[in-house]
Formats: C-alpha cells, sequence, structure tokens
C-alpha cells in the first residue's frame, strides 16, 4: 500500500505499461489536476489568512482542510505519476529519503483530509444540536486544538510507511525502485504478508469507513433537526428573532455546502479504496492482469479530484470565499470585481475611516458635515 491507498508492489511484480495516448492524456489531466488544485487551496489558505473578517473557528478547519488537499496535490499527483506513468519501468529517481519522506506525507495529506471533514461535521453537529449550549461552542482555541490533534493522528497512523518504503535495485528492469518492503518489521510482528494486511485494514476502516460512517450520522441528524426547525416565535423579543433568524439563515445556508464536501469525498475515494482491496484479496494473480494499470490511474485520478473540489464547492456556495476569490484573481480579464465587504474589518479600512474623520474636523470640529448648527439648534428645540 502506498501513499493513496493501494499496493503500487502488486503493479510493479509485472511490467505493465499504459499506452502512448493513455499516457498523454494521463499527464494532461494530471497537470490540470495539479494547477487547478494548487491555485484553488493556495487562494483559500490565503483569503482566510488576510480577511480579518473570516478568522473565524470554523475557518480555521476550513484552512487545515485546505492545506491537506494542498499537500495532496503537491505530494500524491507529481510523484504518484512520475514514476508509474511517465517512466516505463516505474524506476524511482528522487533517492531514498525521499521515497521514505514522500510516501509518509502522501499518507499524512490523505488522513488529515479526510479527519478534518470528520471534525467540520462534528463541529456543526454539536453546534445544530446543543444550540442553546455556549459552553460547547467552538472557539479558537478549540478549534487550534482539534487542528492539532488531526495532524499527531494522522501523523501516528502514516508513520509504518516511514519505516517501511525504501529503495532497492530491481533484479529485471535494473533500474532503482521505490516499494514498501514489510519484510523489516517481521521479526517484530511476524510475516509481512499478514502485517501489510492488517495495517491495510486498519487505513481501510480509519481513513475511508469510519470518516464517512461520521459524516453520515452527523449530517442526517443535522438534516432532520433543520427540517423540524422553526422561525423564532412572537414571544422572543424583536432583536431576539432577528439575530436567531440570521442564525438559522446562516446555518441552512452552510449545511448543504459541508453535506456536498462530504458526498465527494465519498465518491472519489471509493474507486481507490475498492481497488486497493481487491488488489490485496487477489494478489498476486490480479498484477498480472492486462488492465491493472489502467485500473489503478482511473482510480488515483478519481480519487485526486477531492483536491480540488473543495474550492469549487467553496466559491459556488459561499459568498465571503466567492468574494475572495474575484479578489485575488481580479487581474484577469475574465473576471469581474465589484468591490465587497472582507475588506471591511481590514486594518487598511480603518485607516481610511481615520482619515475620512480627521477630514471632516476641520469643518464641523469632529462632526460630520451633516451634523449642522441647525440640525443641533432644532434637536435642542
Amino acid at each position: 500500500m502506498n501513499n493513496t491507498g493501494i499496493d503500487e508492489t502488486a503493479v510493479e511484480e509485472e511490467i505493465v505499461q499504459l499506452c502512448i495516448p493513455c499516457r498523454v492524456l494521463a499527464i494532461c489531466l494530471y497537470s490540470i489536476l495539479s494547477v487547478v488544485a494548487i491555485v484553488g487551496n493556495s487562494l483559500i489558505v490565503l483569503m482566510i489568512l488576510y480577511f480579518r473578517r473570516l478568522h473565524t473557528p470554523t475557518n480555521v478547519l476550513i484552512l487545515n482542510l485546505a492545506i491537506a488537499d494542498l499537500l495532496i496535490s503537491l505530494l500524491c499527483m507529481p510523484f504518484s505519476y512520475w514514476h508509474v506513468i511517465i517512466f516505463d519501468d516505474q524506476r524511482w529517481v528522487f533517492g531514498a529519503l525521499f521515497c521514505k519522506l514522500f510516501a509518509y506525507l502522501q499518507a499524512t495529506a490523505v488522513f488529515l483530509s479526510s479527519w478534518t471533514l470528520v471534525v467540520i461535521s462534528f463541529d456543526r453537529f454539536m453546534a445544530i444540536m446543543f444550540v442553546m449550549s455556549p459552553w460547547l461552542r467552538l472557539t479558537r482555541r478549540r478549534a487550534i486544538l482539534l487542528v492539532l490533534i488531526t495532524w499527531t493522528f494522522s501523523l501516528v497512523m502514516a508513520l509504518p510507511l516511514l519505516i517501511v518504503n525504501r529503495t532497492f535495485r530491481d533484479g529485471i528492469t535494473d533500474v532503482i525502485i521505490c516499494q514498501e518492503r514489510w519484510d523489516v518489521l517481521e521479526q517484530f510482528f511476524g510475516p509481512d504478508t499478514q502485517i501489510m494486511h492488517t495495517y491495510t485494514t486498519v487505513v481501510f476502516a480509519l481513513q475511508y469507513c469510519m470518516p464517512l460512517l461520521v459524516l453520515v450520522i452527523t449530517y442526517t441528524f443535522i438534516g432532520i433537526k433543520m427540517w423540524n426547525s422553526r422561525v423564532p416565535g412572537i414571544d422572543q423579543s424583536e432583536n431576539s428573532r432577528c439575530l436567531m433568524q440570521e442564525r438559522h439563515d446562516s446555518v441552512k445556508k452552510l449545511i448543504p455546502m459541508v453535506l456536498m464536501v462530504s458526498a465527494l469525498y465519498a465518491g472519489c475515494w471509493l474507486p481507490q479504496n475498492l481497488l486497493m482491496n481487491i488488489m490485496l484479496t487477489y494478489r498476486p494473480s490480479i498484477a498480472s492482469h492486462p488492465y491493472i494499470l489502467y485500473m489503478w490511474w482511473i482510480a488515483h485520478t478519481i480519487a485526486m479530484l477531492h483536491s480540488i473540489v473543495n474550492p469549487f464547492i467553496y466559491y459556488t456556495r459561499n459568498q465571503k470565499f466567492r468574494e475572495g476569490f474575484t479578489y485575488f484573481l481580479r487581474f484577469l480579464p475574465f473576471v469581474e470585481f465589484h468591490g465587497f465587504h472582507l475588506l471591511n474589518d481590514n486594518n487598511r479600512t480603518h485607516a481610511v475611516r481615520i482619515v475620512n474623520m480627521v477630514a471632516y474636523m476641520p469643518v464641523t470640529g469632529g462632526k460630520k458635515p451633516e451634523e449642522s448648527k441647525e440640525s443641533k439648534s432644532s434637536i435642542s428645540r
């Protein structure tokens, strides 16, 4: 099993190659996916850090999700495609150290992405199911703590790949290959095939099945709660009704976005995980299948699509993120930028307000022009 949940050793037991047109198509798709994923997720990271109005606890989690997807687009796509598709013999040209580091960081990024989605769904669950419990509300400190926990969990779960991945010279092709060698743990945990199967099963459960189960449960309860919710009654004050209505509307807008993110995660990673389990169950007979590399390429490409869907969802479903995208891409000729409110709370806007106040002082004594003496005297009368 490698960074994306596929047992690449099965692919490499016999040299199976993509046809030239398929290889060209794969390289083109890889290039498009890489550029879109890197640009989209980088913009999300940039706008959350830049705009003060986006400095919310929930956006701390979204920032972590964007970082995870950015790592996937930087680590998983280039190097997986490089030594499987570009080279006929799947050679590794990046050295022994990067053989270990890339596999480790790739698996960490995948775990980080899936469990950040879980944390976001659990945050929405607590905010909606226990709306009258302020002590359960997500704060910035709690959000940072959850981010640290997800990073620690992801780094620990990917740790075996840091140990078993190594380079060696293939006896058939006489090239250096980066591959998992589970025999290094054989003296501690038994036969290497049993270790690999156990770890792969645990990863499949913790990286895909359990997160998907949590997402389904939390969003099912959220949907039921939202379906049965009602508009604030007339027994409340006007301000209270307005605040609750505003919160109710914002939550209703947020739910489809996070639900769509979770559904796309499940769909994008399903082919990859299914292929992984099939290859482990029927190995080594499936390794000689003439279309095994085609199946791997299709499943891997669908999985990598997940790293670009989140920026598109935030752009289409969230006005603040849409304004942020247009702000940073306003130099493009096809992007229409008409100004927005995200900068209202930034330092430069405060400076503009101060300048305006100083400009009014010589004329009105620190008051705006409309506050003239006549209006003041009329008020006194």
